[in-house]
């Protein structure tokens, strides 16, 4: 009878050559590398195309303009009318309604200002 050190060494040298035998016997499959890149978009075509769209036309700067000052001017007159209702008001009267709903006007023509100055 063998000695089981001597079925081990038989056992193992037969897989191990089993392995290598089934490794050449598989063809090889070329490995895929890096996929290729895309072309490059042509410079000349894409530079008009971003500038023409970040870069609003004159038309719309003179109408965002044109807003501005239309609303700067209906705030300073609702200021100006404010304060002179408020100057005709005795100090023992209570405010009016009136004078508060200008303010809220006065209000929400300055937070319209300001969107439009960060334009």
């Amino acid at each position: 009878m063998k000695t089981p050190r001597r079925q081990f060494v038989q056992s193992a040298s037969a897989a191990v050559s089993a392995a290598l035998w089934g490794a050449l016997a598989v063809p090889q499959v070329p490995k895929h590398g890096m996929p290729t890149p895309p072309q490059a978009a042509d410079p000349a075509q894409s530079g008009t195309e971003n500038t023409n769209s970040k870069i609003p036309s004159r038309a719309i700067l003179l109408q965002h303009e044109k807003e501005f000052r239309d609303t700067l001017k209906g705030l300073s007159e609702r200021v100006n009318d404010l304060q002179q209702q408020v100057q005709q008001l005795p100090s023992t009267d209570i405010f009016s309604v009136k004078i508060y709903k200008q303010t809220g006007e006065i209000e929400h023509l300055a937070k319209q200002l300001k969107t439009l100055a960060k334009g």
